[in-house]
């Protein structure tokens, strides 16, 4: 079955990114400054813009395009989030004069499925493109502290973590706990076994940062 706001959504995107008969297309220069992108700061991104409410992106849940200012294969990813809450990913190159394809990457402005790798929990930590039996021998590995080297997010509100396989498409998953999409990328450098008492402390701020944010969603749903 064709989801017609999907549809509608991705032609939105398209006249946006190319230009149609009232507007000119986006360019490099205009993605920046809809980014708040200033060159004198070092970043390596991605820079959120989300594109307001109308109604040709009433069909889906948001519209995401994600700026990466050092990346030489992708300057940017288009997010396509429908009503289901899965996410179409699309990637682009600024060649100068237009945006192209990203190599050996999705780029068609069309509404055709794609959902990003599943995420398993594993003893406080979240694992992303991993099969679950993968998942459990890496996070019996970092807890050993045989697994350095291991690439992983962490969330700058709860300090969760998510170790990513490289087959996955990091920079576009938010925390799984609290939903914050501003990640810092890190490698495992543990040359110890992990402290045991340190990730049962982690585990209690993340579960305690869970607790607090459903407390404020019941009062703003219930009322003081």
């Amino acid at each position: 079955m064709i989801d017609v706001g999907l549809e509608q959504a991705f032609a939105k995107v398209r006249a946006f990114l190319e230009g149609d008969f009232e507007h000119p297309g986006l360019t490099l220069y205009d993605l920046q400054n809809l980014v708040g992108y200033n060159s004198r700061v070092k970043t390596d991104g991605p820079l959120l813009y989300i594109m307001p409410p109308e109604p040709a992106l009433s069909g889906v849940a948001a519209v995401r395009l994600y700026y990466y200012p050092k990346d030489p294969e992708v300057s940017l990813i288009v997010e396509i989030e429908d009503k289901a809450r899965k996410r179409h990913l699309r990637h682009f190159k600024w060649n100068g004069l237009s945006w192209t394809a990203a190599r050996g990457l999705k780029a068609e402005l069309t509404a055709t499925r794609e959902v990003l790798p599943s995420i398993v929990e594993v003893g406080g930590d979240f694992f992303l493109g991993y099969a679950p039996e993968e998942a459990k021998e890496l996070a019996e590995a970092i807890r050993r502290g045989e697994a350095a080297g291991a690439k992983y997010m962490l969330c700058t509100r709860d300090n969760t973590r998510i170790f990513y396989a490289p087959t996955s498409s990091p920079p576009t998953v938010p925390c799984p706990r609290c939903g914050n999409t501003n990640m810092i990328f890190k490698t495992l450098t543990l040359a110890t076994p992990e402290d045991r008492i340190d990730a049962i402390l982690r585990e209690q701020r993340s579960l305690r940062t869970a607790l607090e944010d459903l407390l404020l969603y019941l009062k703003r749903k219930l009322g003081p």
